[in-house]
């Protein structure tokens, strides 16, 4: 048995010797997924929901904290026309990683609305792919506040 075991062993090794490894992101890939965060940013500070949620994929899912999952352009597009005015909005401490034609990216975030006197802050954890034109798009977004639950 143990002679099976080995030789399953052996062959589950090669083959995955085998497959090709996806390259490390390049250094314009590195450039293009930065240039997207500070077009995500511009199109959130300016209000212009339309070009935000085109920053997604068709079939993207938007998390914020304390609030349903958001699936598809569409309804991402209509959950930010819902909320309070967004006057200013920044990421911050920004890190990217991946391979291949998927990123993720860890920031944190500085949000003011207007009628709000307390400013958000919190992090993301973002999914991105590379598209057919060499664009990177956001597939997923998971993004939650660091300020207080209320009541608390």
């Amino acid at each position: 048995m143990k002679a099976v075991t080995l030789v399953g062993v052996l062959v589950l090794t090669s083959v995955l010797a085998c497959v090709p490894q996806a390259s490390e992101l390049s250094a314009t890939d590195l450039t293009a997924i930065r240039q997207r965060f500070d077009e995500v940013a511009r199109h959130v500070s300016a209000e212009d929901n339309a070009a935000w949620a085109n920053d997604f994929t068709p079939d993207a899912v938007f998390m914020f904290g304390n609030a349903p999952a958001v699936r598809g352009r569409e309804a991402i597009q209509r959950w930010g026309e819902s909320g309070p005015r967004v006057t200013s909005f920044t990421f911050s401490d920004l890190q990217i990683h991946g391979a291949g034609d998927l990123a993720w990216a860890t920031s944190a975030y500085s949000l003011t609305m207007e009628g709000i006197l307390v400013p958000d802050t919190g992090k993301q954890l973002v999914v991105l792919q590379r598209q057919a034109d060499g664009s990177w798009l956001t597939i997923a977004a998971s993004v939650s506040t660091d300020l207080p639950a209320a009541g608390r």
